[in-house]
């Protein structure tokens, strides 16, 4: 899966931000960019010992800010509405609206040792304005 993003980031089409302090690295969340589409919020994560305390936002407004300075009024996230309620919950906070309602999606998931699995989970689309 890294493979994957590293080639995203070398063609410009994502933008991996990192929540950092003294080489300590907290959490992370990628923007992907699909050409003239609107940019996705993806894979936002804190660790659990710092969740709670505004990084996941700090990381969620940079995105955005990046997005706005790259030329987009608007932006997206999807989100697993079953097993990420806490996601939903945050992203309403920041002024997302859902544009879809809960569907169904396929995907390869990756294990750490580098294996695959395929898993149906629930989804729903957001989408904010960038002033």
């Amino acid at each position: 899966m890294i493979h994957k993003y590293l080639l995203q980031f070398a063609k410009k089409d994502a933008y991996l931000v990192i929540a950092e302090q003294n080489s300590n690295i907290f959490g992370f969340g990628v923007l992907k960019l699909h050409g003239t589409t609107l940019p996705k919020l993806s894979d936002l994560y804190v660790k659990e010992d710092y969740r709670g305390n505004g990084i996941g936002s700090r990381i969620i407004r940079y995105r955005e800010k990046l997005a706005k300075d790259l030329g987009f009024s608007e932006i997206f996230v999807s989100v697993d509405t079953i097993e990420n309620p806490k996601m939903i919950k945050l992203i309403n906070q920041h002024g997302y609206k859902a544009v879809s309602e809960p569907y169904l999606k396929n995907a390869i998931f990756y294990n750490e040792d580098g294996t695959t699995y395929n898993k149906t989970y629930t989804r729903v689309d957001l989408r904010k304005m960038l002033n």
